[in-house]
C-alpha cells in the first residue's frame, strides 16, 4: 500500500474522503484547491496543473449533490486518470465492503457504509457516510449515494445519479443517468 496520496479539492467534503484516505491510501501529503485549507496540514497546490504523475496517488476530495457537479467531479477524476494518475479506491476503516464487492478506481466509500457481496462502485462513485449498498446493485460511475440512503439488492443506478440523503431505492429498481432521487425530507428545527 502507498505511504502518501494527493488529496484534489479541499472543501468540506474532502474532511471526511482524508480521515477514509489516509486510513485505506496513505498520509495526504499535498493537496490541490485554488483556496487554502487551514485544517489541513499538507503543501499547498493551487492549480491542477501542479499535481505531476510521480507515482503518489490522488483521491478526489470534491463532492456533488447535484448531477451537474457530479458530472464535472467525474470529469476532474477522468483528467487525472488520463494524465497517468493513479486512483486507488478509498474505504473507512468503519465501512463494510464484502470481499465479494467490485470498487473501481477512485471508488469512495464513508464511514458506517455497506457495500454487500456482488455489488460494484463505479469508477469516482461516492457511498457516503451510513449509507447502504446492497447484494448485486451496481452504482455507475460518478454517482453519489448520500448519506443515510438505501439502494436495495439488484438496482442499475446510472451514471453522475445523486441519491439524496435517506431515500431508498427499491429492489431491481433502473436508474437513468444523471437523475436526482429526492432527500427523504425532515423538518430539524425552528425556522
Amino acid at each position: 500500500m502507498p505511504a502518501a496520496c494527493i488529496l484534489i479539492g479541499a472543501g468540506g467534503h474532502a474532511k471526511a474522503v482524508v480521515e477514509a484516505a489516509r486510513a485505506s491510501v496513505g498520509d495526504i501529503v499535498a493537496y490541490a484547491d485554488p483556496r487554502p485549507a487551514a485544517w489541513l496540514q499538507a503543501a499547498h497546490l493551487t492549480t491542477d496543473a501542479d499535481v505531476k504523475a510521480n507515482g503518489i496517488p490522488i483521491v478526489i476530495g470534491v463532492g456533488g449533490v447535484s448531477p451537474a457537479q457530479l458530472r464535472a467531479r467525474l470529469a476532474l477524476l477522468e483528467s487525472y486518470l488520463g494524465r497517468g494518475h493513479s486512483a486507488p479506491p478509498v474505504v473507512h476503516p468503519q465501512a463494510h465492503v464484502s470481499a465479494d464487492a467490485t470498487l473501481e478506481d477512485g471508488a469512495i466509500v464513508l464511514a458506517g457504509a455497506i457495500v454487500q457481496p456482488g455489488a460494484t462502485i463505479g469508477r469516482g462513485a461516492i457511498v457516503n457516510t451510513r449509507a447502504i449498498v446492497e447484494h448485486d446493485s451496481v452504482i455507475g460511475a460518478g454517482s453519489h449515494v448520500a448519506p443515510g440512503s438505501i439502494v436495495l439488492g439488484g438496482c442499475r443506478v446510472g451514471h453522475c445519479v445523486i441519491i439524496g440523503a435517506g431515500a431508498v431505492v427499491l429492489p431491481g429498481a433502473a436508474i437513468a443517468d444523471e437523475t436526482l432521487v429526492p432527500a427523504l425530507t425532515r423538518h430539524g428545527g425552528t425556522p
